[in-house]
């Protein structure tokens, strides 16, 4: 071997003061939090996009019996992309009429518009003059509305933080944190649902009191989708933040918001008031009483049962009751057996499989003990169907139960069932 080979092999040394500094720095970047970047759907929308603008609706124009249309579009400000001359940019964008799609854009309507160059087909190279036409993405929210020129303009400012964030600029966990509250105000429930990301991701869960403030109006907001409000919730118990806890407990409607606040409190640690779930119980709204029975289960598990059983016997709406024979079978404890038993005996056959399908779910000897007091107690049809339940359960204790059907039980077609099973009669 070489003096140079064996050189080039032979390990660097370096001073222990270097290599000491060296360890000092590595420890300090990898211990620093990295600054999240937020806005994940606005982030991707604007990774796709060619072009993102600003601006509104000027003219609708169909063509062809109205299976596509021209839109005018007028852009006050490129986020995203070039455009030429001078703005106001004048665009074309094309939509077509058919298929599932997003509403359609009228005149006036303002926002943001994350484009793609229109593709060429030959369809639309015979429908359409000639001329250069942009296509909103298919993505969801990739045309955030908004509903005047104030909140456009608003919007087009956070989309702006985004674009720098996301253009090599970076952005400090401070920044990040301040736009998360940016966009809790936003109109658009894209801009809500990605506030509702940030949230999730906050590295300090303790809030100033303008950013209580301002998550407190977005909790209450009653004007999203019941997803876009649930998804702030959750974000709410994912980031730990319990400075939403009072605002959370004053949540009670609809349904679908009511469950997800109480859902979230109990994972910050705080259940909804003794009261207000009592009050829900006998809320007017079916929904609030399904959503109150479910709730009281996952918290109070078996403790709630003597609660939730009058729901299940004799609530007026078949729906509740459902939702209450559901939630005694999901909580798997045999003291949701009892009310199970009534309910079964005396139901609609919707509702009756239901409760069959609960009790198999709570399973074991009790279970066993329940469909075989149905068989003898129950009402005739609904004897024959206990048995049938008995006879599915994958429990070989079943077995001493069923014997003692074929020899005690008064009616033969019963007996029968249980020594040569069912029988299917071809007309």
């Amino acid at each position: 071997m070489c003096t140079r080979t064996r050189a080039a092999l032979r390990p660097i040394a370096r001073p222990a003061r270097q290599i000491a500094t060296v360890l000092l720095l590595a420890g300090l970047f990898a211990g620093a939090p990295a600054a999240a970047l937020p806005a994940p759907r606005l982030r991707a929308l604007l990774k796709t996009a060619r072009v993102v603008v600003s601006g509104e609706v000027t003219a609708v124009k169909s063509y062809d019996d109205d299976r596509v249309a021209v839109i005018d579009f007028t852009a006050d400000r490129v986020l995203k992309g070039s455009l030429p001359g001078t703005p106001p940019f004048r665009l074309a964008l094309v939509e077509l009429h058919e298929g599932p799609s997003r509403p359609a854009l009228t005149p006036g309507t303002r926002g943001l518009a994350f484009l793609r160059p229109a593709s060429r087909t030959s369809y639309l190279a015979k429908v359409l003059p000639s001329g250069t036409y942009y296509e909103i993405l298919p993505d969801y929210g990739s045309f955030a509305s908004a509903p005047s020129k104030g909140p456009a303009d608003g919007q087009a400012v956070l989309a702006a933080r985004v674009v720098r964030a996301v253009s090599g600029q970076g952005i400090e966990p401070a920044a990040a944190r301040a736009l998360t509250f940016d966009l809790l105000t936003a109109d658009n429930p894209l801009l809500l649902e990605d506030a509702a990301a940030g949230l999730a991701d906050l590295h300090n869960p303790k809030l100033s009191a303008e950013e209580l403030r301002v998550l407190r109006a977005a909790l209450l907001r009653t004007d999203p989708r019941d997803r876009v409000r649930v998804a702030v919730i959750e974000a709410v118990a994912k980031g730990g933040v319990r400075d939403a806890i009072p605002t959370l407990q004053s949540i009670n409607e609809p349904p679908a918001v009511a469950e997800a606040a109480w859902k979230a409190l109990d994972q910050l640690g705080a259940g909804p008031a003794e009261k207000s779930l009592d009050a829900d119980l006998a809320s007017p709204d079916p929904g609030i009483r399904a959503a109150a029975v479910r709730e009281l289960l996952r918290r109070d598990g078996a403790a709630a049962v003597s609660q939730v059983a009058p729901v299940a016997i004799q609530d007026p709406d078949l729906t509740v009751r459902r939702a209450a024979v559901d939630a005694l079978g999901a909580l798997g404890k045999p003291e949701g057996l009892a009310p199970l038993e009534r309910v079964f005996a005396d139901s609609p056959t919707d509702l009756q499989q239901a409760t069959a399908r609960a009790i198999v779910a709570i399973g074991g000897q009790p279970a066993i003990d329940t469909c075989t007091r149905l068989a003898f107690t129950a009402p005739p049809d609904a004897q024959r169907y206990a048995v049938l339940v008995l006879m599915t359960m994958n429990d070989p204790r079943k077995q001493e139960a069923l014997a003692r059907i074929a020899e005690t039980h008064p009616d033969e077609q019963i007996r029968d069932l249980v020594t040569k099973g069912f029988q299917y009669h071809e007309h």
